[in-house]
């Protein structure tokens, strides 16, 4: 299923070869926690990994090194979450959805700027995948944090005002 880019529709797909979206986890309710661990994953090792694998270049080996990465940064945001699979499963959908809904409401991408027209198609699409996986959708919710986090202007001018990327406006 494509999501909005490369990487985040291989995150997703690393996300589902760990299961189903497991429930999201009390520890992270609040949607600052998940903007920040999102931040502490985001790394360009982390991405250069997913385009790798996109690319068909990636071994098996260093899939499992980004893993064991992503778990044990997730585990202080995730004290209530023992399962290494099911921590990696949460935080690359987190990931996945909040980076999507980052880039919908950028001011604008690699591609060039973002749109009112384009927010407000990337946005309903993001919509439809987040109605059918609740973590991805708290990933989506987070988008506005973590643009807070790394103090990036951005913009909701397009983004139907009932969508998720609203959520925490």
């Amino acid at each position: 299923m494509r999501v909005f880019d490369p990487n985040m529709d291989t995150a997703l797909r690393w996300a589902n070869e760990l299961g189903l979206p497991p429930a999201l986890p009390s520890s992270l309710e609040l949607v600052t926690q998940r903007a920040k661990l999102v931040c502490d994953i985001n790394t360009e090792a982390f991405a250069a990994a997913l385009f790798a694998d996109y690319s068909g270049n990636l071994n098996v080996e260093d899939k499992e090194k980004q893993l064991r990465t992503i778990s044990r940064l997730s585990k202080p945001y995730m004290p209530d979450v023992n399962d290494e699979e099911v921590r990696q499963n949460i935080s690359l959908r987190l990931w996945s959805g909040c980076l999507a809904a980052a880039k919908t409401i950028a001011l604008r991408t690699m591609a060039g700027p973002n749109t009112p027209e384009v927010r407000e198609q990337a946005s309903r699409h993001l919509d439809t995948v987040a109605q059918a996986d609740s973590v991805f959708c708290a990933g989506v919710e987070a988008a506005p944090s973590f643009k807070r986090l790394l103090r990036e202007d951005f913009s909701f001018e397009g983004v139907p005002d009932e969508s998720r990327v609203r959520r925490n406006a």
